[in-house]
This record gives structure tokens, sequence and C-alpha cells, in this order.
């Protein structure tokens, strides 16, 4: 077993960062963050809710 130099090593959580953004403008429209656990596409609504227009 390898040793830490400064005690335990601690467990580290990862997260993503999900953005919307406009092409043209390069402005972010939405942005989620989340833990890793959560799928790309249980985000895509949350990121796609912001872009709906009426026509």
């Amino acid at each position: 077993m390898e040793t830490c130099k400064h005690g335990k090593e601690k467990q580290r959580i990862w997260y993503k960062l999900y953005l919307s953004v406009d092409v043209s403008t390069h402005e972010a429209i939405a942005a989620d963050i989340n833990l890793v656990l959560v799928g790309d596409n249980e985000l895509l609504p949350t990121l796609l809710n912001p872009l709906r227009r009426k026509i």
C-alpha cells in the first residue's frame, strides 16, 4: 500500500459543466453543472429549453 505524504488521500468528486452557446454571437445561453454520474441525455432538455422561441 502506497503512503501519501500528507496523510490520507482524499476521494475526488468530479463534475461536468454543460454549456449551450449561440454560434453566431458566442454568447452562453444556458449552463448546468452536475456530477459525472448524471447522463448527458438527462440534461439535454434543460439546455434546450432557453432556445425555444415562438414563431
